[in-house]
């Protein structure tokens, strides 16, 4: 189950694009710093095993405005229920699939593939996407979801930038935040 798990994690790592290889015996650009990769295990309230590849960016120097993480306050998460209930609307939750993966790093680091990269065991592989781990994922994860949102008809809060709220005519759809996981207050 563990390797199972294991395959289709980096299935996703692939699917997503997420690292850039480069030719083998070549080296990373300069300005790029070399970190470790490992993988994190747990087994969901299902019994379904999960595997997450986790970058180690805890051994890189990133300013902490690039640190955020878009977080709804609980009171405002009340609001959104009370709001919800006085009108009529149902209450939808969500988490977004490798969420972090949607977005594009702007750290500069890399690893060196191990055996479980099969042909590009020992390349260099540049990280692009926003991987686990990583100390600015969450921020550019949030930028992404900000943007696509806004995209969509929704506006934040100027209370709380993790609520965001859109105007259908007949009623207004609240979504609330919680880095990766959504709850959506509508009639639809």
């Amino acid at each position: 189950m563990w390797l199972a798990a294991i395959k289709l994690e980096l299935s996703q790592i692939n699917a997503y694009k997420t690292f850039r290889a480069l030719k083998k015996r070549e080296i990373a650009p300069p300005g790029y710093q070399r970190i470790s990769c490992h993988i994190v295990y747990a087994v969901k309230f299902n019994g379904k095993r999960k595997a997450r590849l986790v970058a180690g960016g805890n051994w890189t120097e990133v300013d902490k405005e690039e640190s955020y993480s878009g977080v709804i306050g609980m009171d405002t998460m009340r609001l959104g229920f009370f709001i919800g209930e006085l009108n009529n609307l149902q209450c939808y939750a969500g988490d977004v699939g490798n969420a972090y993966l949607y977005s594009k790093t702007r750290e500069k680091v890399y690893i060196i593939a191990g055996p479980e990269f099969g042909e590009f065991e020992g390349c260099v592989l540049l990280i692009e996407k926003a991987l686990y781990g990583l100390k600015t994922s969450a921020a550019r994860w949030h930028e992404h979801l900000s943007d696509t949102l806004k995209s969509l008809g929704f506006n934040p809060s100027k209370a709380d930038a993790s609520l965001w709220m859109r105007d259908r005519g007949d009623h207004y759809e609240y979504l609330s935040t919680y880095v990766d996981d959504i709850l959506v207050w509508s009639k639809d």
